[in-house]
């Protein structure tokens, strides 16, 4: 377990659901706190008695919610005007890539809310990009919703199932954090890749 875990941790022993869900609330928002560590050891406890499973995923599921709509609007009220005030980020948003990327989401967005939850910083990309794109908020919200529980769900019966292993796995997925966040990346890469690459077809056979 990472340092910063291990400091965070008895707060939440202490503090519970409050903690755990202020914890996920900062993440959602790209706040470098180890979330699904800490949710995993969470639901290890929950095994034991501590903390009621499915209360647990409930508050964190709401967390992570609350975190995305508040991304999700803060691009939708303030959005372009102020990220165009930023040199370097008015390249970005104006970019041949990014306008794609964009007509997707805009698009087709429910795949790509969902699927994206399970990463942060593909997370509050989608969630930026969708405020300030054409994204109805009702859409965003349902698969928004869906993506959120899924992702807790996953990570707190990892900690459940595996209770007092579950930091014998943590361990082993930390010495392998390297080639399993390069291959995220990887991964990401290709996807965003993949749907510049197929939006750029559409638009020279619409021409």
């Amino acid at each position: 377990m990472s340092f910063l875990a291990q400091t965070i941790l008895p707060y939440i022993l202490l503090y519970k659901y409050t903690a755990l869900f202020v914890i996920t609330f900062l993440a959602a928002l790209a706040i470098p706190i180890p979330a699904g560590t800490l949710l995993v050891a969470s639901a290890a406890f929950a095994s034991q008695g501590y903390f009621n499973i499915v209360v647990l995923i409930i508050v964190v599921t709401i967390a992570n919610m609350a975190g995305d709509n508040l991304s999700f609007w803060l691009a939708r009220i303030y959005g372009k005007k102020l990220l165009y005030r930023v040199g370097f980020l008015k390249k970005i948003l104006t970019s041949r890539n990014f306008i794609l990327i964009e007509k997707r989401i805009n698009k087709r967005p429910g795949f790509i809310i969902f699927i994206t939850r399970f990463e942060v910083i593909a997370t509050l990309t989608t969630n930026l990009i969708c405020g300030m794109g054409n994204v109805r908020y009702r859409k965003f919200l349902l698969f928004e919703a869906m993506g959120a529980f899924a992702d807790t769900f996953f990570y707190a019966m990892v900690g459940y199932l595996f209770g007092d292993s579950w930091q014998a796995v943590n361990d082993l997925i930390g010495n392998f954090s390297i080639v399993f966040f390069l291959a995220i990346a990887l991964g990401v890469a290709l996807f965003w890749k993949k749907i510049i690459n197929n939006l750029a077809k559409e638009e020279i056979k619409t021409r």
